[in-house]
């Protein structure tokens, strides 16, 4: 009996299916990206803000030096008003003294550093020449001296004098950034409180509180660098015009405030402030070049280890290393603003660490760096 093995309908041959009969590739998947309008909203006020910063800069950077010193000046107003004064008053007397100190140092050190200025500036190819005579001939120092006062154009005194003056603009900010540094400092002083306050109702409750103990925290940090500054540079200030005037210095009113400035930047402002004192010493002789240098050395080893830590108290709590870092660091980023920001930055980090990033933290480690601070600098006064 024949099969039905041929019939097509009765077939059991299995068919490949369709999509696996074709040696075809996939058709493309399109991909949606769904970007919502708020984050555009976002990103261009993050760059709006970022120009405005690079905008502002040194606007910012006064108020940021303004900030402190009306910290400064705060911690004296709270101190009259725990005397029994009214608030105003308070203000009054501590604004009151601030512009008349100012006024008084003008009037006594302005006309005198003119004119020691002046004459310096006229002299000045007079005093190269006595420098380089002081030193052996064919010395590795004087030819080492001689190419660096060389590069200097020591003989255009007017154009070294403005260098000079640049120089100096750039280290006190100019007269007139002075002045508005001192206007901006007496209205936070005056109206930074209600301003903080104002900031404040931002913030929910508990952190309206971690805000005023780290406020409290980073002021006394402040305060206590700045009052400590202000004291160390008029120290070395007046040592420097002392030793430079008993040795008969030229321009010694010129580099004792050069000095004073100087001091203010750790480390390397007593470099800087020790290469044209000894320049000049050398212009009377090698010998009173190498006693100014010793006597430099000698009040930057009193001031580090011994004024210093009864100055600063034990409020800054910062090792060495971590200062010029820091200070390199502010430099680089800001220049001298940024230098003189650096380490009352660096001090609030323990209280920023304290209060902020504990939670975050594994447990005990701020317990364990307080602990490594007090065995170092002592308990925090």
């Amino acid at each position: 009996m024949p099969t039905n093995d041929s019939n097509p309908a009765t077939s059991t041959t299995p068919s490949l299916p369709a999509t696996l009969a074709v040696d075809e590739e996939p058709p493309p998947q399109r991909v949606e990206l769904h970007i919502p309008w708020l984050t555009f909203i976002k990103v261009a006020a993050v760059l709006l803000a970022a120009y405005a910063v690079y905008v502002l800069w040194s606007l910012l950077l006064l108020v940021f030096l303004a900030f402190f010193l009306a910290v400064t000046l705060h911690a004296f107003v709270d101190w009259l008003d725990g005397k029994g004064l009214r608030h105003w008053a308070s203000l009054l007397i501590v604004i009151g003294g601030l512009l008349t100190v100012i006024g008084v140092g003008i009037a006594l050190i302005i006309p005198a550093l003119i004119e020691q200025v002046a004459a310096f500036s006229k002299n000045l190819p007079q005093l190269h020449e006595d420098a380089i005579n002081q030193l052996p001939v064919g010395n590795v120092i004087r030819e080492s001296i001689q190419s660096l006062l060389d590069s200097a154009s020591w003989t255009e005194a007017s154009t070294w004098f403005g260098h000079f003056v640049s120089a100096g603009g750039i280290a006190l900010g100019g007269i007139s950034q002075i002045a508005l540094l001192l206007v901006i400092a007496i209205y936070l002083l005056i109206d930074g409180r209600k301003t903080f306050d104002w900031f404040l109702a931002f913030f929910s409750p508990l952190k309206r509180r971690k805000l005023r103990i780290t406020a409290d925290e980073v002021s006394q940090v402040i305060f206590g660098y700045v009052f400590g500054q202000v004291i160390t540079s008029l120290l070395v200030m007046v040592y420097s015009f002392a030793v430079l005037s008993l040795l008969h210095v030229p321009g010694a009113l010129m580099l004792a405030i050069l000095a004073g400035l100087f001091d203010i930047l750790p480390i390397l402002g007593f470099f800087i402030a020790t290469a044209p004192a000894f320049l000049l010493a050398l212009s009377v002789s090698p010998q009173t070049a190498g006693l100014v240098l010793a006597l430099y050395m000698l009040f930057q080893l009193i001031e580090n280890y011994l004024i210093v830590p009864m100055i600063y108290g034990k409020n800054l709590r910062v090792s060495t290393l971590t200062v010029l870092l820091g200070l390199l660091a502010g430099a680089l980023l800001a220049g001298i603003p940024g230098a003189l920001a650096a380490l009352p930055i660096i001090a609030s980090y323990a209280a920023i660490e304290r209060i902020w990033l504990k939670p975050f933290l594994r447990d005990g480690v701020s317990e364990k760096h307080e602990l490594q601070k007090d065995q170092h600098f002592g308990e925090k006064e």
